[in-house]
């Protein structure tokens, strides 16, 4: 889940569908087979790549009921994401035996149960501490544990774990128990399958492009008092540092930069056309998170539940060191050819190989245990590793006044829109 690209919950990717219908791996609707996809082994293979991009996906089909997970309401995609079709077909044509990887693999499950048993083990032991000691357990491990969590509600979005909705609300329910996100793990869900895969690399649509107007309202202040922006980034960090401080620290920053600026801060003609969570379920999932927190409150008092909301404070903000890091090193954004990097490091074994983001985004119905087979299979196709590490991919961002999740053409021009007065953005 990165931090730059909207306001959702993002598990940064971070950070694969089921059976491959479209370029997230999912159905374009119950029951629905878009009529230019042929199928082979229950993965997707498109015909013709020369398609226009798709900024609009007309009516979005939100799922009805609570588990079923989002749906992909249209099968024109972009250009880089048609990228990831073309080397997906070569690839299937030299090694068919990659059809027999996709699929869901219900070892998700038990390793959640760990993640759950580590982190509330180390919860109770702070819980008996005091509040220094929270901080550093919470910036050290506790948003580790969350990222590690958080990856495998990557997979459950990709139905990778369980594709039954009974079962897989079940286990969502139990990442919710581990990561308490307030529902804002179903809003991850919908943008990443049905915003993220089809539109990759498309501002408009793709959420993990930053807002292009509030960009540039700080780009215009940092070109007009660089050395006070060094204040305002060291400012930003530290309310970020805070609990809950990924949730008040716009509300300070983003009228200081229209204010200071003028600008609009908040692009208001875009709409990434996601798919959401039934209100139900969202209403579901809200009250487990609140359940639990009191659950931690009475059990373990104030610092167990301080080291519950700050080890999620952390992750989701520009602290989160990892989970923002990752969602750096995996597109730069304007690279049609090779949109995709991987990162292999070590991390990847308590990261559920979210690593391998070029051979999820090439194959997006393999799960986390196959990627590394995956890789091993087409080794030329998939030798598109980054050059930089999680932390120094976090560290250049926040050198550069947090420079840009991702490149774009729109960021070079100045949209009418994010100019002029600034009321109300």
């Amino acid at each position: 889940m990165g931090t730059d690209g909207g306001d959702a919950l993002r598990f940064r990717d971070g950070g694969a569908p089921i059976g491959g219908d479209l370029p997230g791996g999912h159905r374009q609707g119950e029951g629905a087979e878009p009529a230019d996809l042929t199928y082979r082994g229950g993965l997707a293979r498109f015909p013709s790549m020369n398609d226009q991009v798709l900024l609009s996906a007309g009516p979005v089909q939100n799922p009805a009921r609570l588990g079923e997970g989002p749906t992909l309401p249209t099968t024109r995609i972009s250009p880089q994401a048609r990228r990831h079709i073309d080397v997906r077909r070569q690839i299937i044509k030299e090694h068919p035996g990659v059809l027999t990887l996709a699929g869901p693999d219900w070892r998700g499950a038990p390793a959640a149960v760990l993640i759950l048993a580590v982190h509330w083990t180390v919860l109770w032991f702070v819980s008996q501490t005091n509040v220094f000691v929270v901080f550093l357990t919470a910036f050290f491990f506790g948003q580790l544990a969350i990222h590690s969590a958080g990856t495998l509600v990557h997979e459950t979005a990709h139905r990778l774990v369980f594709r039954n909705p009974r079962a897989k609300l079940l286990f969502d329910l139990l990442l919710e128990t581990i990561i308490t996100s307030f529902g804002r793990q179903l809003t991850y869900q919908h943008e990443h399958v049905s915003s993220h895969h089809p539109h990759l690399g498309v501002y408009e649509r793709d959420y993990e492009h930053e807002d292009v107007c509030r960009f540039l309202a700080r780009r215009a202040y940092r070109a007009k008092h660089p050395v006070r922006q060094r204040f305002v980034t060291a400012l930003e960090l530290f309310l970020h540092l805070l609990p809950f401080g990924f949730l008040f620290a716009d509300k300070i920053l983003m009228p200081f930069y229209r204010g200071a600026t003028g600008r609009v801060v908040k692009d208001p003609e875009r709409d990434i056309g996601a798919t959401k969570a039934p209100s139900a379920e969202m209403r579901l999932f809200i009250a487990v998170s609140i359940g639990v927190n009191v659950f931690l409150f009475s059990t373990f008092g104030f610092l167990g539940f301080l080291y519950q909301i700050w080890s999620l404070s952390l992750f989701l903000g520009k602290c989160g060191v990892t989970n923002l890091g990752q969602s750096l090193s995996e597109h730069p954004g304007d690279d049609i050819e090779m949109p995709t990097r991987s990162t292999y490091w070590w991390g990847n074994w308590i990261l559920f190989n979210t690593g391998y983001h070029h051979e999820h985004h090439t194959f997006p119905e393999v799960p986390w245990t196959k990627l590394p087979k995956l890789k091993a299979l087409a080794p030329q196709a998939f030798d598109v590793g980054g050059t930089r590490s999680y932390v120094r991919c976090w560290w250049d961002h926040v050198r550069e006044d947090f420079s840009p999740s991702r490149k774009n053409a729109i960021q070079t021009s100045d949209p009418l829109r994010c100019a002029g007065t600034a009321r109300g953005g």
